[in-house]
């Protein structure tokens, strides 16, 4: 991207020096054609990623198990793969060894400390899995304001479940300060079809 991005400024100064009103426009036309829809783009990759990280779900995963790993909790090792799938460029996604109940674990974001860049970076998050399965899901949001278990806390946790009877798939997106990590993080789990929900 950086190298279009200059072979661009480069073919721009040139036309400058040429002066040649067409090639100006075209040049700057794709400047901007390439500089501004990343953001966009990066949206569709998520959701993209997230519904097929869902249609694989609801047969425990198994399209996107990868190798095998470990994750240490509390001293003890628990036995995952990791997804071939990211719902989030670079952000790996875990999903549990257990076929019973089967979960994808992933941290979308993280922060040292609780911030309104990471306030808003949940925000954000919940936005765009919202728009991206639609209608078809229903969402309750759980924090400080409507769970007693959640007061004097910034801990916030959205709930998506499939607006369907029967067995459904689940989706939380959570911020919280991980203690094992010594983080805040927004972490996104998916549950599987073979919990009970």
């Amino acid at each position: 991207m950086l190298l279009v991005l200059q072979a661009a400024v480069q073919f721009l100064t040139l036309s400058l020096i040429l002066n040649d009103q067409t090639m100006k426009t075209y040049i700057l036309g794709l400047f901007v054609l390439l500089a501004f829809p990343m953001t966009t783009l990066a949206q569709d990759d998520l959701c993209e990623n997230l519904k097929k990280v869902v249609t694989s779900s609801q047969e425990y995963f198994k399209e996107i198990r990868g190798e095998e790993t470990s994750l240490e909790i509390r001293g003890v090792p628990k036995p995952y793969q990791k997804s071939t799938v990211e719902v989030k460029s670079g952000a790996e996604m875990l999903i549990t060894a257990d076929e019973l109940y089967p979960e994808a674990v992933t941290y979308l974001d993280e922060s040292r400390f609780i911030s309104s860049e990471l306030q808003a970076s949940y925000e954000k998050l919940k936005k765009q899995i919202t728009e991206c399965l639609g209608d078809e899901w229903v969402g309750q949001e759980k924090d400080k304001t409507n769970d007693i278990f959640l007061e004097d806390t910034e801990f916030k946790k959205f709930i998506l479940k499939e607006n369907k009877k029967g067995k459904k798939v689940k989706i939380e997106l959570y911020m919280y300060n991980q203690r094992e990590l010594n983080k805040w993080v927004v972490e996104l789990k998916i549950f599987g079809i073979g919990r009970n929900i």
